[in-house]
């Protein structure tokens, strides 16, 4: 008996996940435009955008937001990973890809700067077991500095 392909929906096929990760980006590029603010950092005038940033050394690297004080100087990063959609679980291979990603750049002084920079992903809507797991997860990790929503 031969075994069946699986039929992928056409937002996979497609390309959904760049589409989506594009408008994402299109976002922060706007909000450095308009002079909005990025989540999770200080409000300060957004001065840098870098997208797949890879080549800069980060594993987190769809999405870098650089924000500067304008009276000191200093820069806070974004580092974000945007996936449409993923399965936070243990048996999720694509979560821990995002995890290890997030975990070797916040072991890296020359890309993160800790209590100051942020490491984020970025997602469509969460499920419910997905929203219940990440409340589990900011739980337990409540004596970091961690925020959850955008």
């Amino acid at each position: 008996m031969s075994k069946k392909k699986k039929i992928s929906n056409p937002f996979s096929t497609g390309g959904g996940g760049a589409h989506f990760e594009a408008h994402v980006q299109a976002s922060f590029v706007a909000l450095m435009l308009t002079g909005g603010n990025a989540p999770c950092l200080p409000c300060w005038p957004i001065v840098e955008i870098k997208l797949q940033s890879k080549i800069d050394g980060l594993d987190t690297d769809d999405l870098v937001v650089v924000v500067e004080n304008v009276n000191s100087k200093e820069q806070r990063k974004l580092l974000g990973q945007v996936k449409h959609s993923i399965a936070i679980t243990h048996g999720s291979p694509l979560f821990g890809e995002v995890m290890q990603a997030a975990w070797n750049d916040f072991k890296n002084p020359k890309v993160f700067t800790k209590n100051k920079d942020v490491i984020a992903l970025i997602t469509g809507p969460l499920s419910a077991t997905d929203a219940h797991n990440v409340q589990w997860l900011l739980g337990f990790t409540s004596g970091w500095n961690v925020t959850f929503g955008m």
